[in-house]
């Protein structure tokens, strides 16, 4: 990495230029009429994914961020471009001939974005005052300063799209004391990097919050759950990503999850979607991860109770850009399988059962369901065997809805509960009272960090009710 000094060259060189610019780093905004670089008109999903956990590894603050997407807005919306100005590329536009890397190096997204952030913080520290697109500036010093600032709005835009993209959590299992009754766990995902978990007594979370690891799921990784040596008690496990990509275990032993153990040393190096499921039917939970791209790869690595093995394509085409993955059993024969809905206007779902050593074709299980925005669940609320579809719309009218499964494909949407976890809340599932049937649980993410629990009739969600009042602060993961 290159020293973070106050002299540091401009991603573009400043040589004498006719346009009256000075030869600053002009934006890719501008060449688009005058070079022979095409830049598509929106960004790219897998960019800012890669940008957000960059900004993350490093704890960068709010204004650091919105700096780093703002200037990959205005240099390439957001696109890993191979030409630009001069020599040019990626997607901040560093030159290699000013010392920002070889053309391989700034190619990288993780390479680049790491690039800008660290510099960024520098100056951020150099200069407190300055604003976003002064930080943003202050890096790339373009002939057209103001511009930066001025994307504000697309790059908040893109920053929440980032962080729900890099948050696809679908479910999954939380028993970590192995007594049948799921817990709650929350990654503060800070330079502390600590793990705290409150255990389920059927009728609230215990009161005191208890450490259970005190150096885990960093900043930019994404934490998960699941029982990875099958001994009935479910561990953490967390994806570093960027150019290491290693898998870190933290196994239970039913009171504290152990030092993170490396599990694997490549898998999900990039803007991947990963999540956690016993895909063989071993009792073991495995890892997958989704390119969540236009390929639509999905990868999975099987668990031999120590250990991750070889990442193996399990499917061609699942997951692509902009759709939600999730780890099911919907037929109920022992084996994980995954669950996709598009989202959006389509509100489609997808299911591709788990033959234990692929994944068979994506079949259409429901027509419209968790559309738009809506954050989508899987779990067996009906206590049947067969996992179904839960969706939480997340808005005024804070409504769960419900598609049971028949073990080939998913019933009528039915409201549920009709006033749990309103807008800005993290809602799961898990069996919190011990009875065969998945409830639904809220984290309120705010000041007061309280979490709400509607158990499950079989038939509908119960009123919210608190089980406890301070958990899983504000920038926190809690699952």
């Amino acid at each position: 990495m290159l020293a973070l000094t106050a002299g540091l060259a401009p991603a573009q060189a400043a040589t004498p230029s006719p346009d009256g610019s000075g030869g600053r780093h002009k934006s890719n905004a501008e060449l688009l009429a005058e070079e022979a670089c095409s830049v598509p008109a929106d960004h790219d999903p897998a960019i800012i994914v890669v940008v957000q956990r960059v900004a993350r590894s490093y704890d960068a603050n709010a204004k650091v961020t919105l700096a780093a997407f703002e200037a990959g807005w205005v240099e390439s919306h957001m696109h890993n471009l191979p030409c630009g100005d001069k020599d040019s590329l990626g997607v901040y536009q560093q030159r290699p001939s000013y010392g920002w890397g070889t053309p391989e190096q700034i190619l990288d997204p993780v390479y680049a974005a790491t690039q800008f952030i660290t510099r960024a913080i520098d100056s951020d520290r150099r200069n407190p005052g300055f604003t976003a697109g002064q930080l943003a500036q202050s890096v790339q010093r373009s002939a057209f300063p103001d511009r930066y600032d001025q994307s504000e709005g697309k790059a908040r835009a893109m920053m929440a799209e980032a962080s729900r993209l890099a948050g696809m959590w679908g479910g999954s299992p939380t028993d970590f004391d192995g007594d049948g009754k799921d817990d709650v766990v929350t990654f503060t995902q800070n330079a502390a990097a600590d793990v705290y978990a409150a255990r389920s007594t059927g009728t609230a979370f215990s009161g005191t919050t208890v450490k259970w690891n005190d150096f885990f799921g960093l900043g930019g990784e994404t934490p998960t759950t699941g029982d990875f040596n099958g001994d009935g008690k479910d561990d953490v496990v967390t994806f570093t990503h960027g150019s290491l990509a290693d898998v870190y275990v933290g196994l239970s032993n039913g009171s504290s999850f152990g030092g993170g153990a490396k599990w694997h040393d490549f898998f999900a190096p990039r803007h991947e979607v990963t999540a956690a499921g016993d895909f063989n039917g071993d009792g073991k939970d495995d890892i997958v991860a989704f390119t969540h791209d236009a390929a639509g790869d999905a990868f999975v690595a099987l668990s031999n109770g120590s250990s991750f093995g070889a990442g193996v394509k399990w499917h061609d085409f699942l997951a692509p850009n902009g759709e939600f993955p999730a780890v099911a059993d919907v037929n109920g024969d022992g084996k994980d399988d995954i669950v996709v809905f598009t989202q959006g206007t389509r509100g489609d779902v997808f299911v591709s059962l788990s033959t234990g050593s692929g994944f068979g074709p994506a079949q259409l299980a429901h027509e419209f369901f968790a559309p738009g925005a809506e954050q989508p669940r899987v779990g067996d609320v009906n206590g049947d065997g067969k996992d179904d579809l839960v969706t939480f719309t997340s808005n005024a009218d804070r409504d769960v809805y419900v598609a049971l499964s028949n073990g080939s494909t998913f019933g009528p949407g039915v409201k549920w509960n009709d006033s749990f976890a309103p807008a800005g809340e993290f809602p799961y599932v898990g069996d919190f009272d011990g009875d065969g049937k998945a409830d639904i649980v809220t984290f309120t993410k705010n000041a007061s960090a309280d979490v709400y629990v509607g158990l499950s009739t079989g038939s509908s969600f119960g009123a919210g009710a608190k089980w406890h009042d301070l958990f899983g602060l504000p920038g926190e993961t809690a699952l």
